[in-house]
């Protein structure tokens, strides 16, 4: 957030009720504290229930939990708990705790939390690891025992498992990260082979990569999604429960019009104006601290997200128009139909954005990147356009008229005419790639690099005028042997490696090097096969 922008400096609050709500907010949105999962696994077992059935764990299991922290007892206990009971011990007598560079991390060991002889499954067991972002699974044995597969355990949660050997003749342990795919990548990276003799640079690297994993799989998609709507929702009820005793207790309501670019002049517009610039200060500021790792907590479990990851959002029970291609903007969602392109929020009455002299088969919505990018497909005069999502967002808010494709003429990327396909580097790990597909040729386009040194932010890395066409190169041309009917894009593993782009025939899969334009084979089918 921009400090500068305010003409008196924020206040500090000094009414212990507003300071209370603050903590309290900080503590339901989960911030420096972990709770991380130890999952013991005997020799040969291959499912959860196995696992999860083990009474007691072996003498170089309790070695490696006194490497990982001290066993404390739960009743009384004043530090942070990670959701274990510290009054009447349903959750177990003792649990394993550390401080880990200010960071608290409560462990939740399968052997210490409730056995059930009469429960196969170990519910109360795969209550509190099963909710778990990342869970430690020590395996005994020594390889090649069976490989353990992260479909063993069936979590919905779960998004990284760290899997832990210890060689009890060698005296060294060995490590192994299983992370879902949606999951950035984080470090620091394995050493190889990924074998410790020295415990407890192991135990400072493992504990490094866990809190760095679960910081990372909180900027998945899923996630942030969630964490995004939960924090409006719990600024918005303190701003609410604040209002009346604002002028008692510090807080300057005049300080959020002052940032407001065009303040309204209704009084009921005022307010929501206010409202909504009070929750996106909150959450810029929340952002900042999760990122930094120096957001305040105390005893209360740190819960991001209490229900499932992949939980479904009706954004519209009674849709009138048949969809064609779609994409999530913010909470709504951008939707190409017969009709148009319409922004579909929840039950509201749904916005049309571009009428449907734009037939949109492909769009993409990048809001890191301010771009909104769509295929616009009519035989030859198929193109690509692309648009500044902020000025798509001004026009919607506006109530401008709603574009035709007469009016996005200046955002066609030329060379793309007669286009009937393109993929884009969702994920722009580093630059965003897009490639194109012209019957059997593929064009290669990136954007261009405008990022000013020292300045971070989406929209700086924009150029003033309203089309972003310009921002656009194109890089090359590749000949293919047919004309492709599926796209993806696979980035190199460092900058200096080479990008490839797999590309789907009807009968045969084949990866393409973008820089040299060869083709490798990947998988291909008899044609009497093809269904």
């Amino acid at each position: 957030m921009n400090l500068d922008k305010f003409e008196k400096g924020p206040r500090e609050i000094f009414h212990p009720e507003i300071q209370k709500d603050l903590l309290v907010l900080e503590e339901q949105e989960g911030s420096v504290n972990f709770k991380f999962g130890v999952l013991f696994a005997k020799d040969g077992q291959l499912t959860d229930d196995d696992m999860f059935s083990n009474e007691i764990g072996s003498d170089a299991f309790q070695k490696f939990l006194s490497l990982l922290g001290d066993t404390i007892t739960l009743k009384g206990w004043t530090g942070y708990r990670g959701g274990l009971d510290t009054k009447n011990d349903t959750t177990g007598i003792h649990s394993v705790y550390t401080i880990y560079q200010g960071h608290e991390i409560m462990f939740h060991v399968s052997t210490m939390l409730p056995y059930s002889k009469e429960n196969k499954q170990q519910v109360e067991r795969k209550r509190h690891i099963g909710n778990d972002i990342v869970t430690i699974v020590f395996q005994e044995g020594e390889e090649p025992s069976p490989a353990f597969k992260p479909s063993m355990i069936r979590s919905h949660f779960t998004h990284i498992f760290a899997l832990v050997r210890y060689d009890q003749q060698k005296d060294n342990y060995r490590l192994k990260i299983f992370s879902e795919e949606s999951v950035p990548l984080f470090g620091p990276p394995l050493p190889s082979p990924p074998v410790f003799t020295d415990h407890q640079e192991f135990r400072d690297f493992l504990l490094v990569k866990l809190i760095n994993g679960e910081k990372a799989t909180l900027e998945t998609p899923t996630f942030a999604q969630k964490r995004r709507r939960t924090l409006d929702m719990l600024i918005r009820s303190l701003y609410q429960d604040l209002m009346p005793d604002l002028h008692k207790n510090m807080l300057n309501r005049r300080s959020f019009s002052d940032v407001l670019p065009e303040s309204p002049k209704s009084a009921r517009k005022k307010e929501e104006a206010r409202q909504a610039e009070f929750v996106r200060i909150g959450q810029a500021l929340k952002l900042k601290s999760i990122v930094r790792g120096d957001a305040p907590s105390s005893l209360v479990a740190a819960g991001i997200c209490k229900k499932e990851p992949w939980e479904p959002q009706c954004f519209c029970s009674n849709f009138p128009h048949e969809a064609v291609c779609a994409d999530p903007w913010g909470q709504a969602l951008l939707v190409s139909t017969d009709a148009g392109v319409l922004l579909v929020d929840d039950d509201l009455p749904s916005v049309p954005v571009f009428d449907k002299t734009l037939t949109v088969k492909q769009m993409h919505v990048l809001e890191a990147l301010d771009l909104l990018i769509f295929r616009a497909d009519k035989g030859k005069d198929a193109r690509l356009f692309v648009f500044r999502l902020s000025a798509v967002q001004r026009g919607i808010e506006g109530k401008q008229a709603v574009k035709g494709k007469y009016d996005c003429r200046e955002n066609k990327l030329e060379k793309t005419k007669g286009c009937h396909l393109y993929a884009t580097n969702t994920h722009h790990s580093r630059e965003l790639r897009i490639v194109v597909a012209i019957r059997n040729k593929l064009l290669l386009v990136t954007r261009k690099h405008s990022k000013p040194s020292g300045v971070t932010g989406m929209s700086l890395l924009s150029p003033l005028s309203e089309s972003p066409v310009e921002e656009f190169q194109y890089i090359r041309e590749i000949c293919l042997s047919d004309s492709p009917s599926v796209m993806t894009l696979v980035d190199g593993p460092s900058e200096e490696s080479d990008n490839l782009i797999c590309v789907a025939y009807r009968h045969q899969f084949d990866v393409v090097n973008e820089s040299t334009g060869e083709a490798f084979r990947l998988h291909h089918v008899e044609a009497n096969r093809v269904s």
